[in-house]
């Protein structure tokens, strides 16, 4: 087998039968001990999967596009998709992409909104300020272009780093807002406002998540309501795993595209 075999073998395996593709698939018998755990597993494994297929997608249309800029991420825990953009960025040659992690490091803040995800609770989603650099320091690429900024989102993002960010760092390539609460992502678009340009890939993570996919709630409703005073456009871009979903930034005329 090819080294070009080996990276981009597909996972999914293709029977003949009766003359017609059939998709392998676990049978009965391989599934009668199948327990909360494996679902688990099994759904981990196919939403990192999509994310990192999301991820090889949006960089290589950054790069193709010449948006050049940083990435911020909102909501940082255990730092998987973080490293997911360092690779990529890597394996385009951005060697001079800055990567910003926001994140409370302490958990979710106690929500004011009703989830229908019961694990989001105060605390929840918990990882340090100093065990998410360890992880980045052993994944040892562009360690350092990282900075983190530390606290809760109301906290943090106020108007003097907003001033700060506008007047010193560079625009955005690609953001990801996996902040889950629709109080959390409030403050995070009026603070990437200023900071976005036509091209920037905006991917929410949690579009349909926690809300039983309810777009009055959550974040999807905080992004619809950013839609409304911002000076940019949104367009439609590619949706990621089973909830989330990304956009384009653009100028001009608004394009009457669905949410």
């Amino acid at each position: 087998m090819s080294t070009n075999n080996k990276i981009f073998n597909h996972p999914i395996k293709i029977d003949a039968i009766s003359e017609e593709p059939w998709v392998e698939l676990a049978s009965g018998n391989e599934l009668v001990d199948w327990n909360k755990n494996d679902e688990i597993i099994y759904n981990q494994t196919f939403r990192q999967t999509e994310k990192l297929t999301f991820y090889r997608k949006a960089f290589d249309f950054i790069t193709d596009n010449r948006i050049f800029g940083d990435y911020h991420e909102y909501g940082c825990h255990r730092g998987r998709t973080f490293r997911m953009a360092l690779t990529e960025a890597r394996r385009h040659n951005l060697n001079n992409m800055q990567f910003h992690a926001f994140d409370s490091f302490g958990g979710l803040p106690s929500p004011e909104s009703e989830t229908s995800v019961e694990i989001w609770k105060q605390g929840a989603l918990f990882t340090t300020e100093e065990e998410f650099l360890r992880l980045m320091e052993l994944h040892g690429i562009y360690t350092q272009n990282i900075k983190t900024i530390k606290g809760y989102y109301s906290d943090t993002l106020n108007n003097n780093l907003k001033s700060i960010y506008a007047k010193t760092e560079n625009k955005l390539s690609l953001v990801n807002i996996d902040c889950d609460l629709y109080e959390s992502a409030i403050p995070v678009f009026k603070f990437i406002e200023s900071l976005l340009q036509e091209g920037t890939v905006i991917y929410i993570d949690d579009f349909f998540t926690g809300y039983k996919g309810n777009p009055n709630k959550g974040v999807a409703r905080a992004f619809i309501e950013f839609q409304n005073y911002s000076k940019w456009n949104f367009i439609r871009y590619l949706d990621v795993g089973a909830a989330g979903r990304s956009y384009i930034v653009y100028s001009g005329k608004k394009i009457d595209f669905p949410v």
